[in-house]
């Protein structure tokens, strides 16, 4: 040949593979002089295309290349998608008998570039690395020497980071948005020989086809930022369960014996090529997603197309025209197959429906997929149908209530999809190379394409992860410290930390009944109101709220009344602040306790009727329709309120009255302070209805008969006293306890329930010299000992704990209430038979989710602990708690069809009028259902098959749009995915289910830099997710251990989240306090001590499990 450096060719095209070589090769048939230059000959041996559709194999054909099975050529006869869902496979075919053509990528780079060394007019240039392009003139370099040509015409084919490209001024920045691996599998059978298998699997698309006698290509697609190790990891951990037939198992072999290819997949949608003197092709114009196969078919058609010479303008009009549909497709299709949103999946599902239902429809895809109908307006149509029937299933969803809140985002979230596509198309045309206005259009197309477009990596910088940690010692270490926390009883119980309010309404309780507490106790009652006040001196509803003036008041009202000087500075700082916000703008259930000690008049509390227990039970307004705690609340009220008690006026309470009313207690106009409150005490303030319903009340004082009063009140005291006898008189919670004992006080300060129930109030006390005395919110052996049992269970090879897990769940199996209370029926109660309470069996209050978790925690250790009747009267009980939406509410069954929250006077709470189904409730029964069914299945039937439908549905209605479940009983968001995600597994969710898939994202997308989770508990006030600065403890296993009860593959991000429990941990097995993790009524915030013990032992027990089995 001559010297290329002393000639001047009509093509000069950089770049040698498969594209480059066809389009060399086309141009050298219709007479053309070629220079074809290639920097690294070895790139034939990457992963790429391999899959041509069978207008590649026609322009092979037309340059006289025809496929060879001797040499590795596999025929193709179309696709066969099997969906996610498990149903059977659809066939894509290619129409009229056409056929398209596996070749192993090298072998087809090799035939190419043979063909065109054997045309006389092609100088093919190998280890030539261009350095510049000005003019006509291409420089290079090859072997050490610098060298340049002259052409015409000058072809970019050098793939995404094109010098050709790079030299118009395009942008050549990839836009990575995934990562590939290229498995080879050896001696494996497909389903279906000579078709391309396109699995969805829950974490993305992968495409399998035959490559050889005795080979098979699994191209899978992994999330970006992952090591190799890591994508080893994630695909061995969840890809392999995904896979049909036989090929799982070849799948690992491969792996393990590192037979594969990596690369990434970056997106460039055509909207240039480039100009006359200087044409892009193939990859260097535009690129896109494997999974449909059309990259090499449309690159060969631009090399193709370029040849036939012509006008520049026409060829590039046509092969945008043509390339369009393609593409869109090829964007597209990857889309819907890898995006786990919600509105991803409703248009995946009407794809499958429509391929399953419609030969035309099939028929159409495969000839739009095969790039046989460019057509846009057959793509536009076909994209339209689909997007009309995805929306019309979706809407059809809206006639019922609860549906149309999640609904409507995903019906939004289509419509945004397809109009912004549409408009980020015709931007991307008349971007002109500008790079601005092609950014705007890669934004706005971004809302179109959130996964292949979302512009950043989402783990930057990242390069390498350790290996996945061993957690054995932490484990151990936490697990020790849990066993030696157990009781003699067997049961463990940590504090559950709540308000300093409860406190001080115990110490008001003793003053208005005339029994002060013993010195001891009044010492280390002080020690508590020093302990929990707040940094400015007041007190507040839990440790990080800001100042309340209903919990600062009865605070400040304690400590004088126990003694404490005004001027002491444990409270003297609280009276500045009670006199800058004043004390008649206190919540009304502070101005109640303050009229009960003769601090505020009795005209400035708005009336409780004890007449409201008379009214029909069908009526809304009736208080057996109201919330257990509410309705228990409000009844001891009720009875206090007609004999409007005031303690004697001590000096004490006399200089109080000064001290609180700076401007005199007998200048308060009271009456017209009934509605005066402090907004920032209050979670809502009292509605038109509701003050309304005061009017009326106030009304009824007046003129109502006193007669009925009387009758009234006595048959609450009645009531009260029931509620006594089944509590072990300790009463649901202190909150209503203490009213209780002063109810009874009131009418017979002998009462023998009452001096029993006062006696029984230290059952509510913690007490110790560091935190001093306080009342706890709640008692809850039996729930904490369930969860430990359940966390101790789960720890892998754990010696000398078989005493310990017999002896909990003995305990719990005591907890049982075994028999109905007599009466239940007339005291507005569901049958508590068969059920557990939070605290144990005396407090007689049974609960859906504790009786769900004793249940599963007594499996764990020993499904022998609890015979089949004792596990069916739990089923039993668990099913009177299913309300008629299919959710589980708490202590019972909604019983108002009628929202009652407008009616709310309980001024600093909210969602606490009626039960509601609970994410975390109908969770815990659903898994609680499935442990009876692996292990006790008599207990059964065919009420439990229907419950357990009626509340999938129902928790897959309930679950945002995002994925995620908002919690009531937890911060928040994290607490509620994390039930909702085993709430779906107990309900046969299957591992690619897109409501369990959503899930898992949602979290995933919520990971700290450091590894662990967080959320801020001020979201529960808005009820939004909002994201903590600091990751916490609790919030980090609640996430892991819903991730691996999930089989989530992301094992990167388990291993991130185990090394930062890991490193939190303290040497002797505890993990620090951090944020309040309970809450109640969206406002109260409550410290499970024990959850930073059992949950984060669970969720490493879990990831040890898991990491063990994959390392065999």
């Amino acid at each position: 040949m001559a010297s290329t450096e002393s000639r001047r060719y009509d093509v000069a095209i950089v770049g040698a593979g498969p594209v480059g070589s066809l389009c060399a090769l086309a141009h050298a048939r219709n007479g053309y002089s070629v220079v074809l230059l290639e920097a690294n000959p070895n790139t034939s041996k990457r992963l790429a295309g391999e899959w041509l559709h069978p207008p590649s194999v026609r322009i092979l054909s037309a340059l006289g290349i025809e496929p060879d099975t001797g040499a590795g050529c596999i025929p193709g006869k179309g696709f066969v998608v099997f969906p996610e869902d498990r149903g059977e496979p659809i066939l894509l075919p290619y129409p009229d008998g056409r056929h398209g053509v596996v070749w192993e990528h090298e072998r087809l780079v090799s035939r190419l570039r043979q063909a065109v060394e054997d045309e006389p007019s092609v100088d093919v240039m190998m280890n030539a690395r261009v350095r510049g392009i000005e003019d006509n003139l291409v420089s290079y370099s090859r072997n050490g020497e610098a060298g340049s040509v002259a052409a015409q015409l000058i072809v970019g084919a050098d793939g995404r980071a094109s010098v050709v490209r790079r030299s118009l001024g395009l942008s050549t920045r990839p836009q990575t948005y995934s990562q590939m691996l290229g498995v080879l599998l050896k001696d494996v059978a497909l389903p279906f020989e000579e078709y391309g298998h396109v699995v969805c699997a829950e974490r993305g698309p992968i495409l399998i086809y035959r490559l050889g006698e005795h080979s098979a290509r699994l191209i899978v697609d992994v999330p970006p930022g992952y090591s190799t190790r890591e994508m080893i990891d994630t695909l061995a951990g969840s890809y392999a369960g995904s896979l049909p037939g036989t090929l799982g198992p070849a799948f690992l072999e491969a792996l393990r014996e590192g037979r594969f290819l990596a690369a990434t997949n970056a997106i460039r949608p055509r909207h240039t090529y480039g100009t006359p003197g200087r044409v892009l092709i193939g990859d260097a114009a535009g690129h896109y997603h494997p999974l449909t196969a059309a990259g090499m078919t449309l690159g060969f058609g631009d090399a193709f197309t370029l040849a036939e010479g012509g006008d520049y303008r026409d060829f590039a009009n046509r092969r945008l025209q043509e390339t369009r549909s393609p593409e869109l497709l090829a964007m597209g299709l990857y889309e819907v197959f890898a995006d786990r949103r919600v509105e991803a999946a409703a248009l995946r599902h009407t794809i499958y429906r429509q391929w399953r239902e419609k030969p035309a429809i099939r028929d159409r895809t495969i000839r739009l997929l095969a790039c046989e109908d460019t057509s846009v307006v057959s793509l536009s149509r076909a994209v339209g149908a689909t997007a009309a029937r995805a929306l019309a299933t979706e809407i059809k969803k809206c006639y019922k209530p609860s549906a149309l809140r999640r609904t409507r985002p995903v019906v939004r979230a289509i419509s945004v999809r397809f109009l912004s596509l549409g408009r980020g198309m015709l931007q991307l045309r008349k971007a002109g190379g500008v790079t601005e206005r092609e950014e705007r259009a890669r934004s706005t197309l971004s809302k179109a394409f959130p996964v292949s477009m979302r512009g950043t990596d989402p783990r930057p910088g990242h390069i390498e992860e350790p290996a996945p940690p061993d957690a054995s010692a932490t484990l151990r270490s936490a697990a020790e410290h849990l066993l030696s926390l157990q009781r003699d009883d067997g049961s463990w119980e940590g504090e559950v930390v709540w308000c300093p309010m409860l406190t001080a309404q115990y110490v008001l309780l003793h003053h208005i009944t005339e029994q002060p507490l013993d010195p001891g106790r009044r010492r280390l009652v002080l020690r508590s109101f020093e302990h929990t006040r707040l940094e400015g001196g007041a007190w507040g509803l839990h440790e990080h709220s800001p100042p309340h003036l209903f919990v600062t008041t009865l605070v400040y009202v304690a400590a004088r009344l126990l003694g404490v000087e005004r001027d002491d500075p444990l409270i003297a700082p609280a009276r500045q602040f009670l006199q800058a916000e004043g004390v008649p703008n206190i919540p009304t259930w502070g101005k109640f306790w303050l009229a009960l000690v003769n601090l505020y008049d009795w005209r400035g509390v708005n009336p409780v009727l004890p007449e409201l227990w008379r009214l029909p039970r069908r009526v809304p307004l009736h208080p057996s329709n109201w919330y257990c705690h509410t309705r228990l609340i409000y009844m001891a009220m009720a009875a206090i309120y007609p004999v409007r008690f005031q303690a004697p006026v001590t000096p004490v309470v006399a200089s109080l009255r000064e001290e609180l009313f700076g401007d005199g207690f007998a200048d308060v106009d009271f009456a017209a302070s009934r509605h005066r409150l402090r907004d920032a005490d209050l979670f809502a303030r009292p509605g038109v209805c509701l003050r309304a319903g005061y009017g009326f009340a106030r009304l009824y004082e007046r003129f109502g008969s006193k007669r009925l009063r009387a009758r009234c009140t006595a048959e609450l005291i009645g009531r009260i006293r029931w509620e006594l006898r089944t509590t072990d008189h300790m009463s649901i919670s202190p909150v209503s306890g203490l009213l209780n004992i002063l109810c009874l006080w009131l009418h017979d300060p002998d009462d023998a329930d009452g001096r029993k129930a006062l006696a029984q109030l230290e059952g509510w006390i913690w007490e110790d010299e560091e935190a001093g005395t306080r009342v706890a919110g709640a008692r809850s052996a039996s729930w904490d000992t369930g969860f430990a049992l359940q966390a101790l269970a789960t720890v892998p090879e754990l010696e000398g704990a078989e005493d310990a897990l017999r002896c909990g769940a003995g305990f719990l199996r005591r907890q049982q209430i075994g028999t109905s209370f007599e009466g239940f029926r007339e005291a507005f109660r569901m049958d508590p038979k068969g059920g557990w309470c939070f605290a144990g069996a005396w407090h007689g209050w049974p609960v859906t989710d504790c009786t769900a978790e004793a249940v599963r925690g007594m499996i764990a250790v020993d499904p022998e602990t609890a015979s089949p009747a004792e596990l069916g009267d739990a089923v039993r009980f668990m099913l009177r708690g299913q309300n008629r939406d299919g959710g589980f509410g708490g202590y019972e069954s909604r019983r108002s069809a009628v929202g009652l929250e407008w009616l709310n006077p309980a001024e600093m709470f909210g969602e606490s009028m009626t039960e509601h189904s609970h994410v975390e409730c109908t969770a815990s029964c659903l898994a609680a259902f499935e442990a009876c069914r692996q292990h006790a299945p008599q207990v059964l039937d065919a009420e439990v098959i229907r419950a357990v439908t009626r509340a999938d549905s129902w928790l897959r209605e309930a679950q945002e749009h995002d994925g995620s479940w908002r919690g009531v009983w937890g911060v928040q968001y994290i607490y509620g995915t994390f039930f909702g995600i085993r709430g779906l597994l107990a309900a046969g969710a299957a591992p690619g289910d897109p409501a369990l898939r959503a899930a898992c994202r949602w979290l995933l997308d919520r990971q700290q830099p450091d590894g662990g989770w967080g959320e801020h508990h001020r979201g529960c006030l808005t009820g939004r997710y909002v994201a903590h600065d600091e990751s916490q403890v609790i919030h980090t296993a609640w996430a892991l251990i819903a991730l691996l009860e999930a089989g989530d593959p992301d094992w990167a991000a388990i291993s991130r989240g185990v090394r930062f429990l890991i490193n939190t941990q303290k040497e002797n097995g505890q993990l620090p306090k951090q944020d309040m993790a309970g809450v109640f009524f969206r406002t109260a915030l409550l410290d499970y001590v024990l959850y930073k013990q059992y949950f984060p032992l669970h969720a490493l027990a879990l990831y040890e499990q898991q990491r063990r089995a994959r390392s065999v």
